[in-house]
């Protein structure tokens, strides 16, 4: 629905006023949480991201998801209060989803680094990654494009993208949720795999990557199942009210991994606290970690032997998961 009758009772005009407002605080408090993350992480991002010697892509991935979100959600939150004038809302409207998009690119591209680097770089897993990350763009622009702002009974106000039809706009989640889907399923079967060789080893370097990667993708991905179902089955009014909320908790959770990751990195390589001081050679295509990774699987005994072949897990595939994302 993207128009209100005014000739609403007063109880239905009681009830779409309690739902607006409880949207808003909403997407409010989703947007506090990610702030307060940054506040609570920001020693240890400036740390393990800006005290590194080198920058590289996933640095500038890193750098979109943690602060373009945040910034491009105030404008959403204070859309969402101000009775913002209809010329200048019409113009606006399809700002959300078009900074979505910029920040599901970024947020993308890391997941499909580490599918790359979890699957020892098979060009035929990353493809397919690409591939379905490529057709999510796609729909979400597909989809968005839809959109057109809600009209609210007299004395509500609020800049609010809706769809014209509910169905093409909800292909924007949808389309998520299938990305998010592949990209769990992906990690949780390497997960598998690697628990039914290593059962009785302790916990490594490599399963440490692994096991976090299942926990932060599983809460993405119940976010966005979350999304999904909201909108299916809620009120008309309440169909988008999970939607800050899901984009917001992504974000919080790429961030969480890379920062877990790079301390794992540096607590690998002894420099948890004298991060300036490590030496980390990361180039750009080579992502070389070797020496340091070798030498945490022979203390982890995680060195496989040659009947675990397909299953092998050497310094350089190690080292490719934990370059781009840890170090950047």
């Amino acid at each position: 629905m993207s128009t209100f009758d005014n000739g609403s009772g007063p109880a239905e005009l009681a009830t779409i006023a309690f739902n607006l407002r409880a949207a808003k605080m909403f997407s409010l408090a989703s947007c506090v949480m990610l702030f307060y993350d940054i506040g609570i992480t920001v020693v240890d991002e400036v740390e393990r991201i800006w005290m590194q010697p080198k920058y590289t892509l996933v640095t500038f991935l890193y750098a979109v998801n943690r602060y373009i979100t945040p910034m491009g959600y105030v404008v959403i939150i204070v859309s969402f209060h101000q009775p913002w004038p209809i010329d200048v809302c019409d113009r606006y409207i399809l700002f959300p989803e078009a900074f979505k998009l910029v920040t599901s690119a970024a947020i993308g591209v890391i997941f499909v680094l580490r599918v790359h680097a979890i699957y020892y770089r098979d060009l035929r897993v990353t493809s397919s990654a690409g591939a379905v990350l490529f057709i999510q763009l796609a729909v979400k622009i597909w989809a968005f494009t839809d959109g057109t702002r809600l009209i609210l009974p007299d004395g509500l106000v609020g800049c609010i993208l809706v769809g014209k039809t509910h169905s093409r706009i909800a292909f924007t989640w949808i389309a998520e949720l299938i990305f998010d889907t592949m990209i769990l399923a992906l990690t949780l079967w390497r997960t598998i795999l690697l628990y039914r060789r290593q059962r009785a080893s302790p916990l490594s370097l490599y399963k440490l990557v692994i096991r976090d990667g299942v926990v932060y993708f599983g809460v993405i991905f119940a976010a966005n199942l979350a999304n999904v179902l909201v909108f299916m089955l809620a009120p008309p009014d309440l169909k988008a009210i999970n939607a800050s909320f899901s984009t917001l908790i992504t974000s919080l959770m790429v961030s969480r991994l890379i920062l877990n990751l790079k301390s794992a990195l540096l607590k690998a390589n002894g420099t948890e606290t004298s991060s300036r001081a490590a030496v980390l050679n990361v180039d750009a295509h080579n992502l070389s970690f070797h020496d340091d990774i070798e030498a945490d699987l022979d203390k982890t005994g995680l060195r496989p032997s040659s009947r675990w072949q397909g299953l092998e897990v050497s310094g350089n595939e190690v080292d490719y998961e934990l370059s781009p994302i840890a170090k950047r």
